[in-house]
């Protein structure tokens, strides 16, 4: 991720040093805003218990709550004494994945959660396939099984073929799973879009599941 900055003529986070034609002001490093971004989508997504702010239904937490529960409560505070309301907003809004949401004061991840909320997502007709990354040791258990959300809330698909190789990735040997749209509304699954990358569903059945992306020695393979 990149260096955050705020623009001193327009006043928007930007990822630019020089915007509307003048220097910005720094917000956040890289390394920091990485941290914090682990951070708050952990909390918001799993364990918001962990510095004392409880999210309303759905999902909501205030900004001023959350940062000072980071300072105050959380773990390892040290590290974080320096987290302002600022750079909570400045990670929201530039998140590319669309992973966070800022609304009126208060802040929620859209997606991902394992802690029990009640988002209204859009129910979608997509046409195509979409994509989810795992790892080849969890890929004989999936094309038998098929897809399940384990401890969230749903399944995560993408339409973006780098996001979920990104996914897989975390998970170690990455394979990515290509899933029929079609099929899924064929049988009655919902899918719901939660951001313009992340699509939600709540189970993909193992004959929707089209066929697999491999790496082999660098170059992406579909068998």
């Amino acid at each position: 991720m990149r260096d955050i900055y705020k623009c001193r003529v327009c006043g928007r986070y930007v990822e630019e040093p020089i915007h509307c034609g003048v220097e910005a002001i720094p917000v956040l490093d890289s390394m920091r805003r990485v941290m914090l971004s682990k951070l708050l989508s952990g909390i918001l997504r799993h364990y918001p218990w962990e510095i004392g702010v409880k999210p309303d239904e759905e999902g909501w937490v205030r900004i001023e709550e959350l940062v000072k529960g980071i300072r105050e409560r959380w773990r390892n505070k040290e590290l974080y004494q320096w987290v302002r309301r600022e750079h909570v907003e400045a990670i929201a809004l530039l998140d590319p994945k669309g992973r966070f949401e800022v609304r009126d004061g208060y802040i929620r991840a859209r997606y991902g959660h394992s802690i029990r909320v009640r988002i209204k997502y859009d129910v979608v007709e997509y046409d195509g396939v979409l994509y989810h990354g795992t790892s080849r040791d969890r890929l004989f258990r999936i094309i038998r099984e098929g897809l399940k959300p384990m401890k969230r809330l749903y399944v995560h698909l993408t339409n973006d073929l780098e996001t979920a190789l990104d996914t897989g990735r975390r998970h170690g040997d990455p394979v990515v799973l290509v899933v029929d749209a079609g099929c899924l509304s064929s049988m009655g699954i919902k899918v719901y879009k939660a951001t313009d990358k992340i699509y939600l569903v709540e189970y993909v059945p193992p004959q929707c599941i089209k066929h697999v992306i491999g790496k082999h020695q660098g170059r992406i393979l579909t068998p």
